[in-house]
């Protein structure tokens, strides 16, 4: 007859034998696969309705490592919102490299309301802001002193001699016209129904060129 110690030993064996072994990963390939969970999960929700735990069942990963990589939910929140505005910052700079890409400046406000537009964007950005969380004024401009880097290209690409001097009135001209956007983006019902108007592609469209044709405006009076 076996005894109690065998049959608990073979429990534990069979039981060891249906779970799957949990998959090793790189620090920072886990890291942005966490973050594509968390962006699938917002996809889908308010970041005020779901927490850490929908995250890690998406990113089919323990609680704990999560708080590992990003210390908080909100510390996951704000990496989320600080990967797609790099990106973002990446495509405006692959942009500016083009041949006479100053020229066509509603083409590079276009990927700023693209980005804008997108559902996930936009509730990051209104939990950011109703968190009152310090590290929110750092969310909403392009993370790493990415528009100073943006301005520094638009000057390096413009006139070279006059980088320096131009780099401050660049800096202030996309300062404007990113704010414009973000305040766009963020109240465009209110301030629509304020016109007595009704939301439309056309009506963005016509504010991006409005906004280009400012901004283009702006910089040639610098140069």
């Amino acid at each position: 007859m076996r005894s109690r110690r065998q049959i608990a030993r073979r429990s534990i064996a069979a039981l060891q034998g249906r779970v799957q072994p949990r998959r090793r990963r790189p620090p920072e390939l886990a890291r942005q696969e966490i973050l594509d969970a968390a962006e699938q999960v917002f996809a889908g929700s308010q970041p005020d309705q779901v927490g850490l735990k929908e995250v890690a069942r998406e990113a089919g990963v323990s609680h704990a490592l999560i708080t590992h990589y990003f210390g908080t939910y909100a510390g996951l929140i704000e990496a989320t919102l600080e990967r797609r505005l790099r990106k973002m910052r990446e495509l405006v700079l692959a942009r500016l490299r083009e041949p006479d890409a100053l020229g066509r400046p509603s083409e590079l406000l276009e990927i700023l309301f693209r980005t804008l537009q997108d559902p996930v964007h936009l509730r990051l950005m209104r939990w950011m802001l109703a968190s009152e969380r310090p590290a929110a004024s750092h969310a909403l401009g392009l993370q790493d002193r990415g528009l100073a880097i943006v301005a520094e290209q638009i000057a390096r690409s413009v006139a070279p001699e006059r980088r320096r001097e131009l780099i401050a009135e660049i800096e202030v001209t996309l300062l404007t016209a990113v704010s414009a956007a973000y305040g766009y983006a963020l109240g465009k019902h209110a301030l629509i129904a304020a016109l007595g108007r009704e939301p439309s592609r056309e009506l963005d469209d016509q504010v991006r060129e409005t906004l280009a044709a400012m901004v283009l405006a702006r910089l040639r009076s610098k140069l």
